[in-house]
Protein backbone atom coordinates (compact mmCIF):
# COMPACT_ATOMS: atom_id res chain seq x y z
CA UNK A 1 0.00 0.00 0.00
CA UNK A 2 2.76 2.14 0.61
CA UNK A 3 4.96 2.00 -2.39
CA UNK A 4 1.61 2.28 -3.89
CA UNK A 5 0.69 5.61 -2.66
CA UNK A 6 5.01 6.79 -3.30
CA UNK A 7 4.42 5.53 -6.43
CA UNK A 8 1.39 7.83 -7.13
CA UNK A 9 2.87 10.66 -5.40
CA UNK A 10 6.14 10.62 -7.58
CA UNK A 11 4.15 10.39 -10.93
CA UNK A 12 1.90 13.38 -10.11
CA UNK A 13 5.12 15.64 -9.31
CA UNK A 14 6.45 14.41 -12.42
CA UNK A 15 3.71 15.44 -14.29
CA UNK A 16 3.15 18.73 -12.02
CA UNK A 17 6.94 19.28 -12.90
CA UNK A 18 6.60 18.55 -16.59
CA UNK A 19 3.43 20.89 -17.04
CA UNK A 20 5.63 23.32 -14.62
CA UNK A 21 8.40 23.49 -17.53
CA UNK A 22 6.15 23.34 -20.71
CA UNK A 23 4.42 26.91 -19.26
CA UNK A 24 7.71 28.58 -18.73
CA UNK A 25 8.53 27.74 -21.86
CA UNK A 26 5.04 29.04 -23.30
CA UNK A 27 5.71 32.04 -21.18
CA UNK A 28 9.44 32.43 -23.18
CA UNK A 29 7.65 31.46 -26.70
CA UNK A 30 4.48 33.97 -26.30
CA UNK A 31 6.56 37.51 -24.84
CA UNK A 32 6.72 39.54 -28.00
CA UNK A 33 9.94 41.88 -26.48
CA UNK A 34 13.33 40.50 -24.99
CA UNK A 35 16.81 42.08 -24.02
CA UNK A 36 19.32 40.26 -25.88
CA UNK A 37 22.35 40.20 -23.34
CA UNK A 38 25.08 37.87 -25.35
CA UNK A 39 26.61 34.89 -24.86
CA UNK A 40 28.35 34.50 -21.25
CA UNK A 41 31.83 32.57 -21.64
CA UNK A 42 31.93 33.02 -17.78
CA UNK A 43 31.57 29.42 -16.77
CA UNK A 44 32.56 27.45 -20.25
CA UNK A 45 35.54 25.83 -20.92
CA UNK A 46 37.09 25.17 -24.26
CA UNK A 47 38.26 21.30 -24.84
CA UNK A 48 41.17 20.23 -26.55
CA UNK A 49 41.82 23.80 -28.46
CA UNK A 50 45.46 24.79 -29.10
CA UNK A 51 44.72 28.61 -29.46
CA UNK A 52 46.18 31.34 -26.79
CA UNK A 53 43.97 31.50 -24.19
CA UNK A 54 45.22 34.92 -22.88
CA UNK A 55 43.54 36.04 -26.99
CA UNK A 56 40.05 34.26 -26.31
CA UNK A 57 39.41 35.80 -23.20
CA UNK A 58 40.85 39.65 -24.31
CA UNK A 59 39.95 39.38 -28.30
CA UNK A 60 37.59 36.52 -29.36
CA UNK A 61 34.99 36.76 -26.63
CA UNK A 62 34.28 40.33 -27.70
CA UNK A 63 34.62 39.46 -31.30
CA UNK A 64 31.69 36.67 -30.76
CA UNK A 65 28.96 38.67 -28.92
CA UNK A 66 29.62 41.97 -31.92
CA UNK A 67 28.78 39.51 -34.29
CA UNK A 68 24.84 39.53 -33.52
CA UNK A 69 24.28 43.15 -33.95
CA UNK A 70 26.89 43.68 -36.33
CA UNK A 71 25.84 40.52 -38.87
CA UNK A 72 21.54 41.34 -38.31
CA UNK A 73 20.38 39.41 -41.15
CA UNK A 74 22.38 36.29 -40.08
CA UNK A 75 21.63 36.40 -36.74
CA UNK A 76 17.99 37.35 -36.66
CA UNK A 77 17.43 37.47 -33.23
CA UNK A 78 13.67 38.76 -33.94
CA UNK A 79 13.14 35.51 -36.36
CA UNK A 80 15.10 32.76 -34.01
CA UNK A 81 12.76 33.56 -31.03
CA UNK A 82 9.43 34.99 -32.46
CA UNK A 83 9.80 37.97 -31.29
CA UNK A 84 8.72 41.53 -32.54
CA UNK A 85 11.33 43.87 -30.75
CA UNK A 86 14.50 43.25 -29.28
CA UNK A 87 17.10 45.30 -27.36
CA UNK A 88 20.95 44.91 -27.05
CA UNK A 89 22.32 44.98 -24.27
CA UNK A 90 26.45 43.43 -23.79
CA UNK A 91 27.59 45.23 -21.08
CA UNK A 92 27.07 42.23 -18.26
CA UNK A 93 28.68 39.74 -20.46
CA UNK A 94 31.39 42.33 -21.45
CA UNK A 95 32.57 42.59 -18.36
CA UNK A 96 31.80 38.80 -17.12
CA UNK A 97 33.81 37.77 -20.01
CA UNK A 98 36.71 40.07 -19.28
CA UNK A 99 36.91 38.50 -15.70
CA UNK A 100 37.97 34.77 -17.16
CA UNK A 101 41.17 33.68 -15.83
CA UNK A 102 42.88 32.45 -19.14
CA UNK A 103 44.99 29.73 -16.88
CA UNK A 104 41.46 28.03 -16.59
CA UNK A 105 39.71 28.15 -20.06
CA UNK A 106 41.56 24.81 -21.62
CA UNK A 107 40.73 21.41 -20.45
CA UNK A 108 41.49 17.78 -22.16
CA UNK A 109 38.16 16.58 -21.18
CA UNK A 110 34.23 17.52 -21.64
CA UNK A 111 32.57 20.08 -18.98
CA UNK A 112 29.14 20.25 -17.60
CA UNK A 113 27.55 23.11 -15.54
CA UNK A 114 24.23 23.13 -14.11
CA UNK A 115 21.03 25.02 -14.22
CA UNK A 116 21.77 26.50 -10.72
CA UNK A 117 25.03 27.62 -11.99
CA UNK A 118 22.91 29.26 -14.71
CA UNK A 119 20.58 30.89 -12.10
CA UNK A 120 23.43 32.15 -10.51
CA UNK A 121 24.62 33.97 -13.21
CA UNK A 122 21.92 35.44 -13.91
CA UNK A 123 21.39 36.90 -10.54
CA UNK A 124 24.81 38.46 -10.67
CA UNK A 125 23.48 40.61 -13.45
CA UNK A 126 22.72 43.86 -13.33
CA UNK A 127 19.24 44.22 -15.45
CA UNK A 128 18.96 47.86 -15.01
CA UNK A 129 15.99 49.88 -16.26
CA UNK A 130 15.34 46.94 -18.29
CA UNK A 131 11.99 45.54 -18.15
CA UNK A 132 9.95 41.95 -19.48
CA UNK A 133 11.93 38.97 -19.93
CA UNK A 134 15.80 38.67 -21.38
CA UNK A 135 17.55 36.34 -23.47
CA UNK A 136 21.03 34.93 -22.66
CA UNK A 137 23.37 32.41 -23.50
CA UNK A 138 25.21 31.00 -20.97
CA UNK A 139 28.45 28.94 -22.60
CA UNK A 140 29.10 25.02 -21.36
CA UNK A 141 31.91 23.49 -23.45
CA UNK A 142 33.27 23.97 -26.76
CA UNK A 143 34.94 21.18 -27.83
CA UNK A 144 36.68 21.03 -30.39
CA UNK A 145 37.39 17.04 -30.56
CA UNK A 146 33.23 16.88 -31.01
CA UNK A 147 33.25 20.18 -32.67
CA UNK A 148 30.49 21.08 -30.98
CA UNK A 149 29.48 24.45 -28.61
CA UNK A 150 26.83 23.46 -25.60
CA UNK A 151 24.92 26.20 -24.16
CA UNK A 152 22.17 27.15 -22.32
CA UNK A 153 19.61 29.34 -23.81
CA UNK A 154 18.01 30.90 -20.77
CA UNK A 155 15.17 32.79 -20.52
CA UNK A 156 14.55 35.21 -17.73
CA UNK A 157 12.87 37.98 -16.28
CA UNK A 158 14.48 41.16 -15.96
CA UNK A 159 13.12 42.22 -12.42
CA UNK A 160 13.43 39.53 -10.65
CA UNK A 161 16.31 37.38 -12.24
CA UNK A 162 14.62 34.30 -11.88
CA UNK A 163 14.99 31.65 -14.94
CA UNK A 164 11.56 31.16 -17.07
CA UNK A 165 13.07 28.82 -19.59
CA UNK A 166 16.94 27.34 -19.30
CA UNK A 167 17.05 24.63 -22.11
CA UNK A 168 20.73 23.27 -22.76
CA UNK A 169 21.42 23.07 -26.68
CA UNK A 170 24.35 21.88 -28.80
CA UNK A 171 25.51 23.50 -31.98
CA UNK A 172 27.76 22.23 -34.51
CA UNK A 173 30.90 24.61 -35.10
CA UNK A 174 31.55 25.64 -38.53
CA UNK A 175 33.42 28.67 -39.94
CA UNK A 176 36.58 29.59 -41.06
CA UNK A 177 38.79 31.34 -38.21
CA UNK A 178 38.47 31.01 -34.73
CA UNK A 179 36.22 33.79 -33.97
CA UNK A 180 33.56 32.27 -37.05
CA UNK A 181 34.36 28.86 -35.94
CA UNK A 182 32.78 28.74 -32.50
CA UNK A 183 30.01 31.80 -33.60
CA UNK A 184 29.06 28.52 -36.51
CA UNK A 185 27.87 27.08 -33.40
CA UNK A 186 25.57 29.48 -31.56
CA UNK A 187 24.19 30.40 -35.08
CA UNK A 188 23.16 26.50 -35.19
CA UNK A 189 21.61 26.32 -31.84
CA UNK A 190 19.60 29.83 -32.41
CA UNK A 191 18.41 28.07 -35.23
CA UNK A 192 17.89 24.69 -33.32
CA UNK A 193 15.69 26.57 -30.83
CA UNK A 194 13.58 27.76 -33.81
CA UNK A 195 13.18 24.55 -35.10
CA UNK A 196 12.61 22.84 -31.88
CA UNK A 197 10.03 25.41 -30.48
Amino acid sequence: MKTKTILTILTLLLILGSNLFAQDKTKALNETTMTWYGIDFSLAKFTLITEDPVAIVNQYFNAINLLVPNEPEKYDLKKYFNKSDVTIDLDQVTERNGGVNPASLVINEEHEITRDDVQAVVKSYNTGDHSGMGLVFIAENLNKSSQTGSYYVCFFDNATKEIIDASRMTGKAAGFGFRNYWAGSVYNVMKAWLKGK
